[in-house]
């Protein structure tokens, strides 16, 4: 990460969807203005992504392409299936470039902990541990960069514009709802699911469950964003409030759980009792146990999720 504060680019700003969601506006309207806007907001981090100003830029970046395909997924019902189906496999091909490089920038950002977790002794093998993962970012950086420049990225981006333009062309009959009637029944739905997977989930359950109730978890967040206009703000900030206190820790979870596949597959091409390999297995060990803590976090935020309050706020609204 460049470390240059010198002419660091500003990050942009978000400007409001053209079309704007209400009661009585067919729902594919401001379903397209979103996705117009969203992708707009997510080419504007380029220059500072492409800088490496700063690794937010290209978070940022990931999270408008993430909220496009969730918001894709959760009403596509709105426009032609061949047409979202495309939408969605384009964007994803657009994320997976970047998987490798914001993986690597979580591992750099926690170094400072990991240098407190363990031991002085450690502190040699564990800076060669992040000689490697800097000289990996190095390499997935510049990777990422030579694709950004290239024809075929520039062409993935002009086919996202005309895919969205030719949704808001063939809206499909459910695309022509009124917001008011189609907003209720789908974060209803949604929250329901939440709700069966949460009450499903307990300390002995599997960390694949946990990654699907926080994928649910986010799904339904985005949802209530986007449909904010039409509730009772505090009442739905609320909600959401609550909803992101438990994603947050779902979030940290599954990061343990991919920090501990990374780290075991670090060991297997290094040599035992080398001073990387002990600093590393050390910081395993740790990781293992702090996901057990987290995992107890997360059962008692799930009793507070649902708490009969917050279950009435939902149907009181959505049902």
């Amino acid at each position: 990460m460049n470390v240059t504060k010198r002419d660091k680019l500003k990050f942009p700003k978000r400007k409001k969807d053209k079309i704007n969601l209400d009661a009585k506006t067919d729902i594919y309207l401001p379903t397209y203005s979103f996705l117009i806007t969203e992708f707009h907001y997510a080419r504007q981090h380029e220059a500072g992504l492409l800088r490496d100003d700063d690794d937010e830029f290209l978070h940022q970046y990931r999270v408008s392409l993430r909220r496009s395909r969730a918001i894709i997924s959760l009403l596509n019902g709105l426009f032609q299936p061949e047409q979202s189906e495309m939408l969605a496999i384009t964007l994803k091909r657009m994320m997976q470039k970047t998987n490798l490089l914001r993986d690597l920038d979580v591992y750099l950002h926690k170094m400072d902990d990991y240098y407190g977790w363990l031991e002085h002794k450690h502190h040699q093998g564990l800076a060669r541990f992040f000689d490697d993962m800097q000289n990996k970012r190095s390499k997935a950086f510049k990777e990422l960069k030579q694709w950004m420049k290239t024809d075929n990225y520039k062409q993935q981006c002009k086919q996202v514009n005309e895919l969205i333009e030719r949704l808001s062309q063939a809206p499909t009959e459910a695309g022509q709802i009124c917001c008011q009637q189609f907003g209720p029944k789908v974060i209803w739905k949604r929250a329901q699911k939440v709700l069966m997977l949460s009450r499903a989930i307990s300390t002995d359950s599997p960390d694949s469950k946990f990654h699907q109730l926080r994928i649910e978890c986010k799904k339904l967040r985005y949802l209530l964003e986007f449909f904010l206009p039409l509730f009772p703000a505090k009442q739905v900030k609320k909600q959401i409030t609550t909803l992101k206190q438990l994603q947050d820790l779902l979030g940290e979870f599954n990061d343990s759980s991919i920090q501990q596949l990374f780290l075991a597959g670090y060991l297997a091409t290094r040599k035992p009792n080398s001073h990387p390999y002990l600093a590393v297995e050390r910081l395993l060990a740790i990781t293992e146990k702090q996901q057990i803590t987290a995992k107890n976090q997360i059962i008692q935020q799930l009793i507070d999720f649902a708490d009969q309050q917050n279950i009435d706020s939902y149907q009181s609204l959505y049902r």
